[in-house]
């Protein structure tokens, strides 16, 4: 789905009248890749250069050298971007960013009408995004009125409604409260469960990436770390040591082990800590 290789990109550094003085590198020789039907996680402190990587998978950004590929497409080829952000679509960090509509419906039909569908295939695309996010009670609700988590399953339906192969959600949750998180991250799953959709999630919170396939920490624009949770949450040193946390569940099974306690390296939910600690009390007694 997603094919990165030496990717590197720079932003101009400019004076006050304009003139160019200097680069930034934000990403730094990357190369990584993104099977269909993943369910993919980007973690890193602010700066760390997943934003920036992110918006090069919706060919928001273009490298400055190497090369990004999108469900076979080069994201270099002005022919093809709109066919490439059709396929990628693109969850922003503000709902408010990207809701346009005066009532929910709208804005999911936003994008379908833009591809020149007909009328009917428009209000089935909407019914199949308000479906997929259950957000149908809602449709017609002025976005407004909605919580954050609601505007942000708004977007996320608008996106569905254009058919991607892959969402890409770039800190989704960054805005909202514990309820809200939950019901982004609740809808990026279903999507991915039931319908098969690559989800690619940028994110800083570690409770988040839980469930993911695979995940990808940047720092310093490089790919620092790899691997599935387990193994990337068995690392609390150097995760630690890149400016990240670990779970609170996974901080406390690390520190138990250092006391002793037969746990495993990485400890991911309250359930699995507690059937270990009970399996652990039942064996001394």
């Amino acid at each position: 789905m997603i094919r990165i290789r030496d990717l590197i990109h720079d932003f101009l550094l400019r004076d006050d009248e304009g003139n160019v003085n200097g680069t930034v590198r934000a990403i730094d020789d990357v190369s990584l890749d993104v099977a269909p039907g993943q369910f993919i996680a980007i973690l890193g402190h602010n700066g760390s250069g997943k934003s920036t990587l992110a918006k090069h998978l919706n060919a928001l950004l273009f490298p400055t050298e190497g090369e990004v590929w999108v469900d076979g497409m080069d994201t270099r080829q002005e022919d093809k971007l709109w066919e490439i952000r059709r396929r990628a679509g693109m969850v922003f960090q503000n709902p408010d960013n990207q809701i346009i509509g005066q009532i929910v419906e709208e804005d999911v039909g936003f994008g379908p009408e833009n591809m020149g569908l007909p009328t009917e295939k428009i209000w089935k695309r909407v019914d199949e995004g308000l479906d997929a996010v259950d957000m149908q009670k809602h449709r017609l609700k002025s976005p407004n009125r909605l919580s954050g988590g609601q505007k942000q399953r708004v977007s996320i339906a608008g996106v569905i409604a254009m058919h991607p192969h892959c969402i890409i959600l770039d800190e989704p949750t960054a805005m909202l409260d514990p309820s809200g998180r939950r019901e982004v991250l609740a809808a990026a799953h279903r999507l991915h469960d039931e319908e098969g959709i690559t989800i690619i999630l940028i994110t800083h919170y570690m409770e988040e990436v839980i469930g993911a396939d695979h995940i990808f920490v940047m720092d310093r624009g490089k790919v620092a770390m790899q691997g599935t949770p387990r193994e990337i949450f068995a690392q609390v040193e150097q995760l630690q040591a890149l400016g990240l946390t670990v779970p609170q569940v996974t901080l406390l099974g690390h520190m138990l082990r250092e006391q002793g306690l037969e746990l495993p390296e990485a400890v991911l939910t309250a359930d699995e800590l507690a059937e270990k600690l009970g399996a652990i009390y039942e064996h001394s007694h």
